[in-house]
């Protein structure tokens, strides 16, 4: 019986922990995301060094109408001492917004990554639901490339692998918006 309430005890113990560390993750993620929406609105400055691209879209489809919308890279100018490593003087990729409208449909999404893993740390999709017609918001949390958190709906958890297919190709993107791709002849 000693055994048993001492398992039990040591379980509890356990994912209690595990849960607090959750927590403590996820509220970092959320404090790096305040961070960088306050520097979003406050723009590029020499003490705030976020770079900005703005792309705007528009494509047709048959049988299925327009698309259009916008979509919103950030980057920090990475200027540590290394002047040998190749992400000496690179834009990285932190935070990326996407909007826009398909049909009837309105999408809003958001990636925010980390910028010295350049992993995905934080994935919001706002669509309008086909089934109900109404708005819905999922939020997917992330660290060292795993998910550790679904809200509002831990069933989505399954398209977590999706989820993250999506955020390393906003990436690649948002990366290749930024590269310098000017070529020198000698």
């Amino acid at each position: 019986m000693k055994k048993i309430l001492l398992l039990t005890f040591f379980l509890c113990a356990t994912f209690s922990a595990k849960a607090q560390n959750t927590e403590t993750q996820i509220q970092k993620i959320r404090d790096f995301y305040n961070l960088i929406q306050t520097q979003v609105k406050e723009g590029y400055s020499t003490e705030n060094p976020i770079g900005t691209a703005v792309i705007d879209h528009i494509a047709t489809y048959s049988a299925v109408g327009y698309r259009k919308g916008k979509t919103e890279i950030y980057t920090y100018l990475y200027d540590g001492e290394d002047f040998d490593s190749e992400l000496f003087n690179t834009q990285q990729v932190v935070f990326i917004r996407e909007q826009y409208e398909r049909g009837v449909w309105e999408h809003y999404n958001e990636f925010l990554y980390d910028p010295e893993t350049r992993e995905v740390i934080f994935c919001l999709f706002h669509f309008m639901d086909s089934e109900s017609g109404n708005f819905v918001d999922k939020r997917f949390y992330f660290s060292k490339g795993k998910l550790i958190k679904v809200t509002p709906n831990a069933d989505d958890a399954k398209q977590a692998k999706k989820v993250k297919a999506i955020a390393e190709h906003m990436y690649s993107f948002g990366r290749s918006v930024f590269e310098d791709t000017g070529l020198e002849i000698e």
